[in-house]
């Protein structure tokens, strides 16, 4: 499961396609995780079209500027892996730092299943230049 993760986000940091397309499912599922419609990319794309549009989204209004591993956790299928990352947003020139949780739902030595949970609260103030309102309303 190592060596598939591992060419997947050399695959991913290098934009290589072709590498890409053969670690990732045909019929993959992406989930990013996050209220409907606040980013450009969170909800739930199905296919490798689907999610080289979902990439391609996020690459148009983000730039990664590190993304460090912090913990991988394997059971059955699926692996949790933590990362530490920072992101800047390409409108604004904000930046973004976060704890990510990325789980990975292996199949036939391809990743079938790709779910992301994010700060979206804080790419959407670093997207927008605006800060969200406190819950509850409270100012």
């Amino acid at each position: 499961m190592t060596a598939v993760l591992d060419a997947y986000y050399a695959a991913l940091k290098a934009g290589d396609v072709a590498a890409l397309r053969a670690v990732v499912a045909d019929d993959v599922v992406v989930t990013y995780h996050g209220r409907p419609g606040l980013l450009p990319w969170t909800g739930v794309w199905r296919g490798f079209e689907a999610y080289r549009d979902f990439l391609g989204r996020v690459g148009a209004a983000l730039e990664i500027l590190e993304v460090t591993p912090a913990a991988r956790i394997e059971h059955g299928d699926r692996v949790i892996v933590l990362l530490d990352g920072r992101w800047r947003a390409r409108a604004t020139g904000r930046e973004v730092a976060a704890r990510v949780v990325n789980i990975f739902t292996l199949r036939d030595g391809r990743v079938a299943g790709y779910e992301v949970f994010h700060d979206t609260a804080a790419l959407w103030e670093a997207l927008t230049g605006t800060a969200l309102a406190p819950a509850g309303g409270a100012a």
